[in-house]
Parts: C-alpha cells; structure tokens; sequence
C-alpha cells in the first residue's frame, strides 16, 4: 500500500547522498541529516496549522474550565456543551492529531527507505535481496534466525562473506557505491549489541554503543523540552510524562535490536524536530497567536472608531 512513498523517499535520499558525492561530502549518514531537516522543512506548513489550532484550544481554556464547574460531574452535558463550545469559536477537536496522522505514512517511508536501502535506494531485484538474506542467514551468526531477521542492511554489511554466493555477482559494485560509515569508523550496517560483558566487545562494537545512547540521550532531551513547552499552554500535559519519558527508553531498546542506521535516522530526527518546535514555539507560540490576534483585534477596532469619528 505504501510501496510508491518509500520509493519516492528512497529516491530522494539516493539523490541527496549522489549530489553530497558530487561536491566531495558523500556519505549515507550525512544524507540522512540532510533528508531529516528537509522532511521537517516540508512539514512545516502542517506544524504551522497545529500551533494555530493549538492556539484556539489555548484561547477557549477558561470557558472550557467554566463549563466543567458549570456541569459538574455531569459528563454527558459538558461533552455536548464542549462540543458546542469548539464549533462557536471555529475550533477543530481534531486539529492538533490530524497533521500529525497526515505526517506518519512519510515517516514511516523515510524509515523503511533507510531500512531497507537495498529495495528503496540502490533498487535491487526483490529476488536477488531474497537471495542475499539466506546467503546471511547461512552464516554461524544468524544461527537459529529467520528470515524476517535479517535485514537487508545486515546483506550489506555481510556482503563480502556471501559475494561468492550464485546470483550475487553484480551487487557488489552498487554496494560499494555508497558509503555507509559514519565518520568513517562507524559502520551503520552493523546492529549494535547489548551485552553486560563489556570486556569482550571490540572497538568497533564499542563505538556502535554510541548510536543507541544517542538515540535515548537525544529522545529523552527531546521529551523533556516538549513537556516543558506543553505545560504552559496546558495543565494536563504533567499527567502524560510518565508516557512522554517512556518512549526514550523504548527507542534505547530498539536501538539495540536494529542496524545503527536506523537508530542514528532517529536520534536525527529527535534533534532537527526539537529544534524546529522550539524556534516555532518561540515564534509561533500559542500565546503568541492570541497576543498578535488580540493586537489586531484592538487594532481593528480603533480604526472603526476613527472612522466613526471623523463621519461624525
């Protein structure tokens, strides 16, 4: 169903990663940087709407707390009343999920584009990727995996060990056209792996360490400064952090089960969303809408007088 968005967003991070090549700066994990800031910036119309949705509901707050002491424990009436409350003032119930669902089917396409570069990016034959999966699943480190398990970021990441395999000759040569280290001593191919025996992991190991802490250290910053910022447009936000901290230590989990790749798009995407909400916030703030409309409003209705005067 989705096929054609991670094709499309496969497309334009093979563009990003060829036109980085052109000017010397090639490689994947640069891309990826870049293609998280330009789906953010695509967005931006869609974050635009929800800050001035979130606005209204910010607005309407003291006639909604006004109901409630109004009704009571009567919920049946002050759902109706509420009901009736947002379509008076031209307020959405809706507006501040909708942008965000609009938002998940190109998220979740930038996702598996960097997940499965194989298909979306370099474009390799279903069949040939099939046949780099079991050539890696017949490896001693995948003993007692399935398929579904290996990714095709793990075909990359094995390749030399299974290029000898039939039907894998020419691979090789669109794999080693793109550069899939990060820094150079970082490989994204490779999962990153949880162990309590730090003394036998490599430097190498070591280093893919990095990219999960990045992720959680990133997510929990970026949970903390959301949390921060919903809390002054709305009280109950302090009732969803246990579910807003949560989620840095699920990404933690993750991370340690996906090819770093994956985790480094995340802990990206943690970054260039916080930043952009905090310059919005600061620009484009709830209370900044209100102030600017009650401006103009008082703005608008000196002129009036103005003009009654002078008719006068």
């Amino acid at each position: 169903m989705f096929s054609p968005i991670y094709s499309a967003m496969g497309w334009i991070l093979k563009e990003l990663y060829e036109m980085l090549d052109k000017i010397g700066v090639g490689s994947f994990a640069l891309a990826i940087i870049v293609f998280t800031v330009l789906i953010n910036v695509v967005f931006l119309p869609i974050n635009i709407n929800q800050q001035k949705t979130t606005a209204k509901q910010t607005a309407i707050r003291p006639k909604l707390d006004a109901l409630k002491e109004k009704c009571g424990d009567d919920r049946q009436r002050y759902s109706i009343e509420m009901q009736e409350l947002y379509q008076r003032e031209n307020v959405k119930m809706m507006g501040g999920c909708l942008p965000q669902l609009i938002r998940l089917p190109f998220l979740w396409g930038v996702w598996q584009a960097i997940r499965s570069p194989l298909s979306y990016i370099i474009n390799v034959d279903d069949a040939i990727i099939e046949k780099g999966k079991n050539a890696v699943l017949a490896l001693e480190e995948f003993a007692g995996k399935k398929i579904a398990q290996v990714t095709e970021l793990d075909v990359i990441h094995y390749f030399d060990d299974v290029k000898s395999t039939a039907g894998l000759e020419g691979l090789e040569q669109s794999i080693k056209s793109i550069d899939f280290n990060l820094f150079g001593i970082i490989d994204l191919t490779k999962t990153p792996e949880f162990t309590f025996r730090f003394s036998s992991l490599s430097g190498q190991e070591l280093l893919l360490w990095l990219i999960p802490i990045f992720s959680f250290a990133t997510a929990m910053l970026s949970s903390v400064v959301m949390m921060k910022m919903q809390k002054k447009t709305n009280p109950d936000a302090a009732s969803m952090g246990g579910m807003m901290l949560m989620m840095p230590i699920l990404s933690l989990v993750i991370a340690f089960g996906v090819p770093a790749a994956v985790g480094f798009y995340w802990a990206c995407s943690n970054v260039v969303t916080m930043i952009i909400s905090v310059i919005m916030n600061a620009l484009l703030g709830p209370y900044v809408i209100i102030a600017k409309d009650e401006a103009k409003t008082v703005k608008e209705r000196r002129q009036k007088e103005k003009s009654l005067e002078i008719k006068l």
